[in-house]
């Protein structure tokens, strides 16, 4: 999965998840943050862990979209 599949992505199934439009909208920003920088980028890297950390931080275990984006963080 690309970066950009997991933004469509958030975008498409954002209302059937666990997780607030709020929370996913503050990773979504993140992630459109990182989009933006050169791909595979050490500034690119580090968003996609910051987006990471907030779904940990802060949203519900039984997120589906959450798990997405803890796995595609996890490989950046």
């Amino acid at each position: 999965m690309s970066l950009l599949d997991l933004i469509d992505t958030l975008d498409q199934r954002g209302a059937e998840d666990a997780a607030s439009d709020d929370q996913i909208h503050a990773v979504r920003s993140v992630l459109t943050r990182a989009l933006a920088q050169e791909h595979e980028s050490p500034v690119s890297r580090s968003l996609v862990r910051e987006a990471g950390r907030l779904v940990a931080d802060s949203w519900p275990v039984r997120s589906e979209l959450g798990a997405l984006v803890l796995t595609f963080s996890q490989s950046a």
